[in-house]
C-alpha cells in the first residue's frame, strides 16, 4: 500500500524566514540575468537592499506573505489589486508548492497581477491553470550608449507616433541607467526616434508593452529587434472558488 503524500504547508513568513528567501531572490537573479544581461544585471548592492525591503514586508500588516517547504509569494497591496512580484519556487515545485502559493493568494479575495518573466514558464504555467490570464506583454531592446545630457530619470517623452517615460530600473538591478517604457508606439519610425532620444539622455534600454491581442504592435517589434521580457497575468476567484481571467476587477 503506497504512503499517502502529505498535505502541502503554505504558511505566513516570518522574521526568521528572510534569510532564507534572499537567498532564493539571489539565485534567481541570477538565472535570469543572462536572458537579458543588461535589463536584468544585479545591483552590487542588491542584497542588502532587498534584505532591508523584504523585511519590511514580512512586518507588514497589508502585504501577504506566504511559504512553503520550496517557494515563497509575496502579495503586495494596490487600488484594486494585489501584485505579485517576489515569488520564487523550485522548478520542479511550480504545479504543487507554486499552484497551492498562487490558489493561496487568489483565495485572499482581491484580484491578483502577477509578473511572469518569459524565461519561468513554470511560472505563466501553474497561473494559467487557475485560471489567470495574460493581459500584457513587455518587449526589450539594448539601447546604444550615447552621450548623457544629465536630465531627471523621470521625466515624459513624446514623439509623432510614440510616447513614453524614463523611470529607474528597480533598486535591485543596475543597467547603467533609466529605462525608457513605452507605452504607445504606432510604427517603427516613431519607435526609433523616441529610443534615440532616450537614448541620448542616458536611457541604456527601451521596454514596450504590448496587449496580447495587438499583434500589429507585436510584428513591429519583432521587426525592431526587440525581444519578449515578462508577461503580466491577472485573475481573480469569484464567490463559488472558481478561477476568473481578465474580465475580474
Amino acid at each position: 500500500m503506497s504512503a499517502v503524500p502529505a498535505p502541502l504547508s503554505v504558511r505566513p513568513l516570518v522574521a526568521d524566514d528572510v534569510d532564507w528567501v534572499l537567498d532564493l531572490t539571489r539565485a534567481r537573479r541570477e538565472a535570469l540575468a543572462p536572458h537579458a544581461p543588461r535589463f536584468w544585471n544585479p545591483a552590487p548592492d542588491a542584497a542588502a537592499r532587498h534584505r532591508a525591503f523584504l523585511a519590511h514586508l514580512v512586518e507588514d500588516p497589508a502585504t501577504l506573505t506566504l511559504r512553503t517547504d520550496h517557494g515563497f509569494a509575496i502579495a503586495m497591496p494596490g487600488e484594486r489589486r494585489r501584485l505579485v512580484d517576489d515569488m520564487v519556487v523550485a522548478p520542479e515545485a511550480w504545479s504543487t508548492e507554486g499552484e497551492a502559493l498562487l490558489r493561496a493568494v487568489l483565495d485572499d479575495g482581491r484580484p491578483v497581477r502577477l509578473v511572469a518573466p518569459a524565461h519561468e514558464p513554470e511560472r505563466r504555467a501553474a497561473a494559467e491553470s487557475l485560471g489567470m490570464a495574460l493581459v500584457e506583454v513587455w518587449w526589450h531592446r539594448d539601447l546604444p550608449v550615447a552621450q548623457v545630457r544629465g536630465e531627471s530619470e523621470r521625466i515624459q517623452l513624446t514623439t509623432d507616433g510614440a510616447a513614453g517615460r524614463l523611470v529607474p530600473a528597480p533598486p535591485v538591478y543596475d543597467p547603467g541607467g533609466p529605462v525608457l517604457l513605452v507605452t504607445d508606439v504606432a510604427t517603427a519610425p516613431a519607435l526609433a526616434a523616441i529610443e534615440a532620444e532616450a537614448a541620448g539622455r542616458g536611457a541604456t534600454v527601451s521596454v514596450v508593452t504590448q496587449a496580447p491581442e495587438d499583434l500589429v504592435r507585436e510584428a513591429l517589434l519583432v521587426g525592431a529587434g526587440h525581444r519578449v521580457t515578462t508577461y503580466f497575468l491577472e485573475g481573480a476567484v469569484d464567490t463559488a472558488g472558481q478561477g476568473l481571467g481578465r474580465g475580474a476587477r
